[in-house]
């Protein structure tokens, strides 16, 4: 049990799954083996306290809620120390920070980038797709929603445009390795923690285990890791946690994400993360208790 006057940690969920992931579980353990209160909620029931720090871990409804939840961030920020920054966590959370990410060298998947209330042309699908396929995402989203493999001849229906047309949208090359799976490097407190082998089912592209995926641990090769370095360097934006997730391509590693805002840490496969993780919280806690 915390003592009167211990470090607040707040862990913000959903309010469709409110409890902590088993990942997550980890963590607010090795906190409160730390001597720290844990306070667990959905993010929309948080209201923060001054003194506290607050870590978006599984608020995986916010791109339903996307102005909701950048008010909240922003009204977080004003009293409780966010981690990560909001900063960090805003620019996150739309897809348009890999064209940044590109533009500083940093290789995708052949994309193209649309504002809100535009759909791609047959030009664009041409140029992306070529003779092969893409796949067309809404930039704000999480979990896959709303993602459509596409062709030259193939669009989503109508229905299927609104959410792709709300907050704008992407398209890319559909990249056939990711059948071999998809690698995440946790990186976390300034240094690579661990990483793991996303597998998708038979037939699938999205390697989420709302899709059937499977996950095991990886020990990531040389040139891959310093890969993930390079995308986490040009963001140039505060952190504590991240996750880079990378398809192996013949022609090299290829940025899918660089997750800043909620991303699974997969710390039931590298729970030496979450400790250090919770120290990296509990520093914030007592920056914030002097500041």
């Amino acid at each position: 049990m915390p003592n009167p006057g211990s470090p607040r940690v707040i862990l913000a969920t959903c309010a469709h799954l409110p409890g902590l992931t088993p990942s997550d579980a980890i963590l607010r353990r090795a906190l409160e083996e730390r001597g720290a209160e844990v306070i667990v909620a959905p993010w929309d029931a948080i209201t923060p306290e001054l003194g506290s720090v607050v870590a978006p871990r599984s608020t995986w409804d916010y791109y339903l809620h996307w102005p909701e939840f950048r008010d909240w961030i922003e009204r977080t920020a004003s009293r409780a120390a966010l981690c990560n920054p909001a900063e960090t966590l805003l620019w996150n959370g739309d897809k348009i920070y890999l064209r940044e990410l590109a533009a500083r060298g940093v290789a995708l998947p052949r994309t193209r980038w649309f504002e809100a209330g535009e759909r791609p042309g047959a030009a664009a699908f041409a140029e992306v797709c070529g003779d092969g396929k893409g796949v067309l995402k809404p930039r704000i989203s999480g979990t896959a929603y709303a993602t459509f493999v596409v062709d030259a001849a193939t669009r989503p229906a109508e229905p299927q445009w609104r959410p792709l047309e709300r907050w704008g949208s992407l398209l890319q090359a559909f990249v056939p390795e990711i059948a071999g799976g998809e690698v995440s490097l946790v990186f976390i407190a300034g240094a690579f923690s661990h990483a793991v082998l996303k597998r998708p089912a038979d037939g699938e592209f999205r390697v989420q285990n709302d899709h059937g995926g499977t996950v095991e641990p990886l020990a990531p090769g040389r040139q891959l890791l310093a890969f993930a370095e390079r995308a986490i360097a040009a963001a140039g934006r505060p952190w504590v946690y991240a996750r880079v997730d990378v398809v192996e391509t013949a022609s090299g590693p290829l940025l899918m994400e660089l997750e800043m805002l909620e991303p699974d840490l997969f710390f039931t496969e590298g729970p030496e993360g979450a400790e250090r993780l919770a120290g990296a919280l509990l520093s914030r806690t007592r920056a914030v208790a002097t500041s």
